[in-house]
């Protein structure tokens, strides 16, 4: 009988059948372009979605109609002329967590890991890699962010047409073909229902 409770306690406890999934609201994905050699601008997904499935596989989607840095314009050309929003709404990103080492985290304790991650975009896929910190804030809540940017270049996913185009559009002679990027995600555990 003892076993018995044990078990069903093992099975309704919130580490057992749950998902880890993104809080937008505590979360952010930015990444820094520099045009004209010395002008720096801060570009950020103001959303971004995801989940981390019971057997650890992850996936993040950045929506391009969050993408924003405050100048209308400027957002839209990204959009539209680097992003081809039209044709790939969201940029996706995949991994795969050992979940085990999270869950065994005691609250408050904080782990360095590295990432192997798939970055989709532009219809181009790439592995990249990525130093992260892994900190428990609570019962069912993990945060993690990067330890120093991923770099991501332009010529791996065919974007380099794409920055010709807006230099042309703006009228300027330069803009970095290579971005650092900054990723800060807050995940809470929730039962799947059974």
């Amino acid at each position: 009988m003892r076993a018995l409770i044990l078990a069903l306690t093992i099975a309704f406890s919130p580490l057992v059948l749950a998902d880890w999934q993104v809080d937008s609201s505590y979360s952010r994905v930015s990444f820094v372009t520099v045009k004209r050699g010395n002008k720096a601008d801060v570009q950020y997904f103001s959303t971004v979605t995801g989940v981390i499935d019971q057997h650890g596989r992850a996936r993040l989607a950045l929506p391009y109609e969050s993408l924003d840095n405050t100048l209308a314009l400027q957002t839209e050309r990204m959009r539209e002329v680097l992003f081809k929003a039209d044709q790939y709404p969201e940029a996706i990103i995949t991994s795969q967590i050992d979940l085990s080492t999270w869950e065994q985290m005691p609250i408050g304790s904080i782990r360095q890991e590295k990432m192997d991650l798939e970055l989709e975009l532009n219809g181009q896929k790439q592995r990249l890699k990525a130093d992260v910190s892994v900190t428990r804030i609570g019962e069912t809540m993990v945060q993690v962010s990067t330890l120093q940017p991923v770099l991501v270049k332009a010529v791996d996913f065919s974007l380099t047409e794409g920055l010709d185009k807006l230099k042309e559009i703006a009228s300027i002679p330069s803009i970095t073909p290579e971005v650092p990027v900054v990723v800060l995600l807050t995940l809470r555990q929730v039962p799947t229902p059974t």
